[in-house]
């Protein structure tokens, strides 16, 4: 019997190395504190809050064949995440992240060293029609080449599957945003926005304008977070617009809550609820993510009862 898929998750795996100061952190002295690998990467963070919510997802990765990437694999195998598409190479097949995180859980520094995307390139090339037939929706991490991309795109419009696709740098805003408009939904941060926008913002009415503006050529909906100040959303097909609050919680660690909050958004939108519901989702999502040391909760498992009410 073929496999059938809510969504599959196409991007990278990184290790994410996290430094926690234990006082408030000196940023040219020696910090007393905890150093942590954490398994993180934009696309696998995304695809394990998407199954930590109980949708069936397939990951579409690679990973290095050493101690660490044969950890990551079991973790995601654990959670029911189907890793049949996720390709085991020698080297700089997974990512790094260093980052040291100031007293109040805030990214401080961070260096990024980025895998070799050409074994990814390797399964698209061969595999990708196959894959998006087998689900529902796609994730994509915009951090691939725009050929990729597009290719990605052209097979899931081909097959009538929604898109949707998540920001990992803004380099990537800036070098794939002529394709912005062939997704179903955007979801970005509010530096994100107004680079793509090409102007700056003071109000969250400003921000709903310039959406309105942005899916005239294509873009079905967009969803913009802005920090404390909660995120805007707007549904062209609908005319759905407005604003949802942030939920307060004690920040731990805010590596991860963007990634949360576009896994929750999603799901919202893949599982038939509103925009705003699904903004609703995504911002309970994150709040869970931030108030732990993780780039992902597993708190979600239990607690998606009261999420989604």
């Amino acid at each position: 019997m073929e496999k059938t898929f809510d969504v599959a998750v196409f991007g990278a795996v990184f290790v994410d190395i996290k430094g926690f100061p234990r006082d408030i952190l000196i940023p040219k002295g020696t910090n007393i504190g905890s150093v942590k690998f954490k398994h993180g990467g934009v696309a696998r963070n995304v695809v394990e809050n998407l199954s930590y919510m109980g949708l069936k997802t397939r990951f579409v990765s690679i990973v290095d064949n050493s101690a660490l990437g044969m950890e990551v694999l079991a973790r995601l195998k654990n959670e029911k995440i189907d890793t049949e598409y996720v390709d085991i190479v020698d080297k700089d097949g997974m990512g790094m992240w260093l980052v040291v995180l100031n007293e109040k859980g805030d990214i401080a520094a961070s260096v990024s060293h980025q895998p070799n995307l050409k074994y990814l390139y390797n399964i698209i090339d061969n595999h990708a029609e196959e894959i998006i037939k087998a689900c529902n929706s796609v994730v994509l991490d915009l951090d691939f080449e725009a050929s990729y991309i597009e290719k990605i795109i052209n097979i899931a419009k081909e097959y009538n599957k929604k898109v949707y696709a998540v920001i990992g740098h803004l380099d990537v805003v800036k070098r794939n945003k002529h394709l912005f408009n062939r997704l179903d939904c955007l979801i970005c941060n509010n530096i994100e926005f107004e680079i793509i926008a090409e102007r700056t913002f003071e109000t969250k009415e400003e921000v709903i304008e310039a959406c309105r503006e942005l899916t005239k050529s294509g873009l079905k909906k967009i969803v913009v977070t802005m920090g404390k100040k909660g995120s805007v959303y707007y549904d062209a097909e609908t005319g759905e617009e407005g604003h949802v609050d942030i939920v307060p919680v004690k920040v731990i660690d805010t590596t991860g809550a963007g990634d949360s909050f576009f896994a929750g958004t999603v799901y919202g939108l893949i599982s038939g609820y509103s925009l705003e519901k699904s903004v609703s989702i995504g911002t309970r999502i994150a709040s869970l993510t931030i108030s732990c040391k993780e780039s992902t909760n597993p708190e979600i498992k239990q607690k998606m009862h009261i999420i989604v009410v």
